[in-house]
């Protein structure tokens, strides 16, 4: 059902049914995400298929995509960064079910089997995120970002010795 998507999610009702969603969120409304954001601007593309598993597993798949207005941690303005995930979570109860969940899916911890949309979205765009961002090679970094880098050292070699006088005199003697 492309357009709205809806706020929740009852996990095993949706994976009986093989439900299909897509739509937007705004960025403005996925708060966890904000901290890491220069501005608020834009929308995360959501298309999510939450189905039943070979295993009988409640799997939430899909793709979610972003343009992040994100600061650049060298020249600290702002930069745009595309964001794809591709959430592969199968639904779990418990921790202990989780650990013997096979390696291809991540956990969907839901004890009562209830999920909020824009929670799996946030954090799916937060695991995507670069720890460090910044442009690309300095590309986008402007005039900031070369005053800011350090000048490269005098080889000791070519530097003027201050006391090479004083050790010439005290050789004279």
């Amino acid at each position: 059902m492309p357009g709205a998507l809806p706020l929740s999610l009852d996990l095993l009702q949706s994976a009986r049914r093989d439900v299909s969603l897509e739509g937007r969120l705004a960025v403005a409304d996925l708060s966890r995400l904000k901290p890491s954001l220069a501005t608020e601007r834009g929308e995360a593309v959501v298309e999510l298929r939450i189905h039943l598993g070979a295993d009988r597993r409640v799997l939430v798949e899909g793709t979610i995509e972003a343009e992040l207005q994100l600061l650049c941690q060298r020249c600290m303005q702002p930069m745009t960064l595309s964001v794809r995930a591709r959430p592969r979570l199968a639904w779990v109860k418990s921790e202990d079910e989780a650990v013997e969940l096979a390696e291809q899916y991540e956990p969907l911890l839901a004890p009562e089997g209830r999920v909020t949309l824009a929670d799996i979205v946030t954090d799916e765009l937060l695991l995507a995120l670069p720890l460090v961002p910044r442009h690309e090679d300095g590309a986008g970094c402007g005039k900031t970002a070369k005053a800011a880098r350090p000048k490269r050292a005098t080889p000791v070699e070519d530097r003027k010795k201050p006391f090479a006088a004083l050790a010439s005199l005290k050789r004279g003697r």
